[in-house]
């Protein structure tokens, strides 16, 4: 196709003027904006061909321009023709390279030709869809790691920041940097882009692969075979995406089932360099030291789950799709479509930890963590000194910093009494938008995959019993429930930020959760309706969100995996007249009377007294409500209705269940209402979970306002 190289004076003046952004994206300034008025994103796209003709071709035989030219409201990342012209080239190039004698593999682009006519039909659909979103944003919507909805091809888009040679902030999408922004159209907003997005269909190990400084980590993902256990994107079979579930909500009306179900994976992977500084330069040298780390696993046969390699990977692996900015709840908001809406700060006190933890596909947990409570400043390892309070971890261990902080705390290990081995605790989550911006040393990053997202280490993540054990589990591991499902996080369920286009039916922004749609959950009653509902800042509930069941409910779900040993067990509950009366099961056996979940904490059953009318802060009371087996609600989340501490609220109560011996095999929390009077309004409300080593429950060292936490 013939490109007019020529611009108009209005374009290039608008590009110029765009190139300064402030100091963050909040506060960028309107004036910057141009606003074509009475233009479709479509319209406005053909009427600047100059600048666009190669992206509008392509948008044209998609038959996404019809789309930008109706009704609706989108957002169109709109590549220049010099992008498009640089982006066939570079892909036909890799296409090639990849073919000659002596290359590793046959690297598929999708182009084959660096000519814009010889685009298949297909490519130009997928690079259609990967610029424009169902919904329209300008720059100040955009907050955190990626841009709030999908994109049409099912995809999140990342964002990150960096600042120019005049030292003013720039955006980049996907890593392509935003040269002109906010062009407000009758049916949405066009940003200019100076690169072609990626559009890659890649699954997590196929993107792992095509990232050069993953090269280990890459080739053991190969030889274990795990790379299979990566590859699903959606269940074609699900057709439950347009029913409705009837007297299911909290007011006895209907929600909708989920609207799709996709598989998700995170992988968490070890940089060549990091492997390189640990004497291991390729998988055989890897494997070498997997038999250290693991000296139980003694297969030879790497596809194994006894080999040592396989357990190596295995325990970096997630059935989760895990966003950087959602590895943990911290720094997030959103709106939903029923007007409710939540910011993640209005739920935790400005000092609490924030963690996750999640089971690998080791059968072992993974605990994720951002350490709010201890205040830490050290130099990295570039000699900065950073705000460590802000830094994603895996496996921190806030008993070894309590105890003693080291000089620098990313780079910690500790003896396993297990192996005689050094291992790694609090392993460092590269920050992606550090990565993105050095291309030198993580050379065609991409962090988002067709199915999943990629997280990069700066050291190794090696599984220790003991270590586990003795000081990264060695406190309360709460989990809500959310994270127990992953069908939630991976059909953008949980952290909803009203951004898909979900339509609710019911006044409250939920899913009903159909029996069979998850592995991880069993309904056993036919008349149960198990909704999951979103985040909200009216909830008094740990992260905004929670479940309800309605009705004679009854359901369980399985906990993950924990090192073996005993454990308290415990539930949280937000006690109503409405709620039920609960019988609770671990693995099919009573761990005792029904509960009354109907009655609040200052019944006398339970013995809630604040702790400001008390002589000792408390103290006593938790003893007598603990006999009676409750405890208060924690410190460390906050209840909305007392503007504080959850503890204050005296409808909530944590409910100790049992004290159990927990093995490695697999065990469920199974609850089931018990009250043969409700008349069918009885729903209960669940929130998470806990199991509390006894060993530190024993302990009489721990603070009080740790034990609180």
């Amino acid at each position: 196709m013939k490109k007019n190289t020529s611009l108009r004076n209005g374009i290039i003046t608008l590009m110029v003027s765009c190139m300064a952004f402030s100091a963050c994206v909040e506060d960028i300034d309107t004036s910057n904006r141009y606003t074509f008025v009475g233009e479709t994103v479509g319209s406005f796209l053909e009427k600047n061909a100059d600048l666009y003709s190669e992206f509008n071709y392509i948008l044209t035989r998609s038959g996404v321009m019809s789309l930008l030219k109706a009704y609706g409201s989108y957002t169109c990342f709109a590549p220049t023709n010099e992008a498009v012209e640089r982006y066939l080239f570079q892909q036909d190039s890799i296409y090639k390279a990849s073919l000659a004698p002596g290359s590793r593999k046959v690297v598929w682009t999708g182009i084959t030709s660096p000519k814009l006519e010889d685009l298949t039909d297909s490519m130009c659909t997928v690079i259609s869809n990967t610029h424009v979103l169902p919904q329209g944003f300008l720059t100040t919507d955009m907050e955190g790691d990626v841009v709030p909805a999908m994109n049409l091809n099912d995809r999140f888009l990342t964002m990150s920041f960096g600042v120019d040679e005049n030292l003013h902030s720039i955006m980049y999408i996907n890593g392509a940097r935003l040269t002109v922004y906010d062009q407000q159209q009758e049916n949405g907003v066009v940003h200019t882009v100076a690169d072609v997005l990626n559009p890659s269909t890649n699954t997590v190990p196929t993107q792992i692969a095509d990232i050069p400084f993953l090269s280990i980590f890459s080739d053991a993902l190969v030889r274990t075979g795990l790379e299979d256990e990566l590859q699903l994107y959606k269940d074609e079979s699900y057709t439950d995406y347009d029913k409705i579930a009837t007297k299911a909500d909290m007011g006895g009306g209907s929600v909708p089932y989920p609207p799709s179900r996709y598989y998700g994976y995170t992988a968490f992977c070890e940089t060549d360099s990091v492997f390189h500084a640990n004497g291991i330069w390729n998988v055989e040298d890897l494997y070498a030291k997997c038999k250290v780390w693991y000296p139980e696993a003694t297969d030879p046969d790497f596809r194994s789950e006894n080999n040592a390699l396989w357990q190596f990977v295995a325990y970096h692996l997630l059935d989760w799709h895990l966003l950087y900015t959602r590895l943990v709840f911290y720094n997030l908001s959103g709106r939903s479509t029923t007007g409710t809406s939540y910011k993640s700060e209005n739920h935790f006190s400005k000092y609490s930890d924030r963690f996750e933890y999640y089971e690998t596909k080791q059968g072992t947990l993974l605990k994720i963590m951002i350490p709010r409570s201890i205040d830490l400043s050290a130099p990295d390892h570039d000699g900065i000194i950073r705000e460590y309070r802000n830094t994603i971890f895996l496996n921190y261990s806030k008993e070894i910093m309590r105890n003693s902080v080291p000089a620098d705390p990313w780079n910690v290990t500790v003896t396993s009494k297990k192996s005689s081995q050094q291992i790694p605790v609090n392993v460092r989550i590269i920050d992606p938008s550090e990565a993105l911006a050095d291309t030198v040393r993580y050379p065609r990053f991409a962090q988002e995959a067709l199915n999943g997202s990629i997280h990069l280490l700066d050291n190794l993540l090696i599984y220790d019993e003991d270590v586990m054990a003795g000081y990264v589990l060695n406190n309360i591991i709460r989990i809500d429930w959310a994270a127990v499902v992953p069908e939630l996080t991976n059909n953008h369920l949980r952290w909803y930020d009203g951004t898909a286009g979900y339509k609710f039916v019911g006044s409250y922004s939920g899913f009903f959760i159909p029996d069979g749609y998850s592995k991880h959950v069993r309904i056993y009653s036919e008349e149960c309706r198990l909704s999951y509902y979103m985040p909200n800042d009216g909830w008094d509930e740990y992260e905004g969100d929670l479940i309800t069941c309605r009705g004679p409910y009854d359901f369980a779900y399985r906990l993950p995996r924990v090192p073996p040993g005993t454990y308290e067990i415990r539930v949280s509950s937000i006690n109503e007249p409405e709620r039920g009366v609960v019988q609770y099961y671990i693995d099919g056996e009573v761990t005792g009377i029904p509960k009354d979940n109907r009655i609040y904490a200052t019944d006398a059953r339970i013995g809630y007294v604040p702790d400001n009318q008390t002589d000792d802060n408390g103290v006593a009371n938790d003893k007598q409500m603990k006999n009676r087996g409750y405890l208060k609600l924690p410190i460390s989340y906050w209840s909305v209705r007392e503007g504080g501490a959850a503890r204050k609220y005296n409808h909530g109560v944590r409910i100790v269940l049992t004290t159990k011996y927990l093995t490695n095999d697999v065990h469920w929390l199974r609850m089931k209402n018990v009250n043969d009077n409700d008349g069918g309004s009885d729903y209960l409300n669940h929130d998470y979970f806990e199991l509390v080593p006894v060993s530190w429950l024993r302990r009489e060292d721990i603070p009080l306002d740790e034990q609180r936490q």
